[in-house]
C-alpha cells in the first residue's frame, strides 16, 4: 500500500502508536479541519490504514515515527506539551528589550529577576520583571537579592545598547 508524503506528516503528527488509536485520532482531526484538502488527506490516510493488517500497521506507524522524528519535524502532541510547558513560566514584565531605557547613558545593567515575596519594592510573588539599570539602582537590586526579596536569573552588562552577557550566567542554563 502506498502513501503520499501528506499522508504520512498526518500519521506522523496524531502521534499515536497503535492502528486504532491512530485511525481515531485522524477520524475526530479530519471532523475538525479547515480545509476540503486537509481533510481528504486525512481520510485516505485513515482509509489506507485501517486496511493494513496488525500488527504490521503498528510497526508501520513506529517506523513512519521515527523517520520524521529523524528529519527533525515535531508532532502536535510535541507541540502541545511544549506550548503547557512555556505557559508555566512567569510572564516578563518591566522594559521591553528593545525599549528606550536600554539606550539612555546611564544605563549599565540588564537584569532580570523573579520577585520572591511580597515585600519585594516591585511586584508580587511569582512575577518576572526585566530591568535596564544604572549601576546605583543595580546595587539597590543586588541588596534586594541578599534580603531574599528578589531572586535575579540573568545579567547582562550594557554599554551604548549592546548587551553583555555574564559568563556564569551561560552556564546556569
Amino acid at each position: 500500500m502506498r502513501f503520499t508524503k501528506s499522508e504520512l506528516e498526518m500519521i506522523y503528527k496524531y502521534e499515536a502508536t497503535t492502528k486504532e488509536e491512530t485511525v481515531r485520532a485522524l477520524r475526530n482531526g479530519q471532523s475538525v479541519a479547515r480545509d476540503d484538502l486537509t481533510r481528504i488527506i486525512i481520510r485516505n490516510a485513515a482509509d489506507k490504514l485501517e486496511k493494513f493488517p496488525e500488527p504490521e500497521c503498528s510497526q508501520f506507524i513506529a517506523e513512519n515515527k521515527a523517520h520524521f522524528i529523524g528529519h527533525g519535524r515535531s508532532s502536535v502532541l510535541w507541540r502541545l506539551n511544549e506550548a503547557k510547558e512555556w505557559l508555566k513560566q512567569p510572564v516578563l514584565q518591566g522594559y521591553d528589550m528593545l525599549g528606550r531605557e536600554r539606550f539612555q547613558q546611564d544605563t549599565k545593567h540588564m537584569v532580570i529577576f523573579d520577585v520572591l515575596n511580597n515585600d519585594s519594592p516591585v511586584g508580587f510573588r511569582g512575577e518576572r520583571y526585566r530591568f535596564f539599570l544604572s549601576d546605583e539602582r543595580y546595587r539597590n537590586a543586588v541588596e534586594s537579592e541578599k534580603r531574599g526579596e528578589i531572586k535575579i536569573r540573568s545579567h547582562a552588562a550594557v554599554l551604548s545598547g549592546k548587551l553583555y552577557t555574564d559568563k556564569k550566567a551561560e552556564h546556569d542554563r
